[in-house]
């Protein structure tokens, strides 16, 4: 519980900073006199003497991110996302304010530019061996291609995450873990398979416990809906795709899914922690509650 409630203090920790930070610059790079691409031992720097840009750039309309080498990185990147409190382009002084800005991933081309894409790509695997890659470095296109989806977030085309739909579908894309560092960066954006829960990255356990649990298809991603038999038990994904749990009515029938796990109990199957309440015992209570006929309901659950 303290780890959790660590973590989103740090996170509203960071959110607060951000907001008494000035403004991010998005304007194109005005003050480029002097500054210049240069070419050393096989590597690509944005330079104005021996001073190395190393961090976001606007040049010429197009934009570009240097590592903190000065290197200009190219295809897949996970790196800090210009919030506000971050200074892109010129900063005549010399200084820019920064936060520790949670990372988020990009794709650059080959020349090093920003790719803005929005919506729907299909590109080259997001794997170990393909990221984080620099202008002039040995860069390996796999043959594998996924699909992937991005949103323009202030003009920085970033990969998406949480909920997408798709040709009718719904898709979840793995959020970033944030402080989290169990979630490995890699998965972000990529499809979710199985179960999952969906909940905000500043979350503590009650937030987690709350949250309701998905089934996404192991082999396509596609969120499930309706009756699901998986490992010989039965489930029921409502029309949003969230699992139910306790009472359920379909028609004039009553089913009894397991708080929390969701799975159908049948007659004879024992009801909550203590184990002492049975199927029966409890249509008996909810009968007496709804005025239903009892040999109605008993017949159905006998049937499940």
């Amino acid at each position: 519980m303290k780890k959790f409630k660590i973590m989103m203090q740090v996170g509203l920790a960071v959110f607060f900073f951000a907001l008494l930070a000035t403004s991010t610059v998005l304007a194109d790079d005005a003050d480029s006199e002097g500054w210049q691409f240069v070419q050393e031992n096989g590597r690509t720097y944005y330079k104005k003497g021996d001073i190395k840009e190393t961090a976001w750039r606007v040049i010429d309309g197009k934009t570009y991110y240097f590592d903190y080498n000065g290197e200009m990185v190219v295809g897949w990147q996970y790196i800090p996302f210009p919030y506000q409190g971050s200074t892109i382009g010129p900063y005549p002084n010399g200084t820019r304010l920064e936060f520790m800005p949670m990372s988020k991933w990009y794709y650059f081309g080959q020349d090093g530019v920003l790719q803005k894409f929005v919506g729907k790509q299909v590109l080259e695997a997001k794997t170990a061996t393909n990221t984080n890659k620099h202008h002039g470095e040995q860069y390996d296109s796999p043959a594998e291609k996924r699909v992937y989806y991005f949103t323009d977030q202030n003009s920085y085309h970033t990969l998406k995450t949480g909920w997408v739909y798709d040709e009718g579908d719904w898709y979840y894309l793995q959020k970033s873990g944030g402080f989290d560092a169990r979630i490995n960066s890699l998965t972000v954006g990529e499809p979710v398979r199985g179960w999952a829960k969906d909940y905000s990255l500043l979350y503590d356990e009650e937030e987690i416990k709350a949250a309701p649990w998905y089934y996404l298809d192991p082999e396509t991603g596609i969120m499930q809906t309706g009756w699901k038999q998986l490992a010989n038990k039965w489930y029921y994904l409502r029309s949003s795709g969230a699992m139910a749990s306790g009472w359920y009515q379909e028609g004039s029938t009553w089913y009894y899914l397991d708080e929390p796990n969701g799975d159908m109990k049948t007659a004879g199957n024992t009801l909550g922690t203590s184990g002492t309440t049975s199927v029966h015992q409890e249509l008996w209570r909810l009968a007496g509650i709804r005025k239903v006929r009892l040999g109605i309901i008993y017949m159905q659950v006998m049937a499940i």
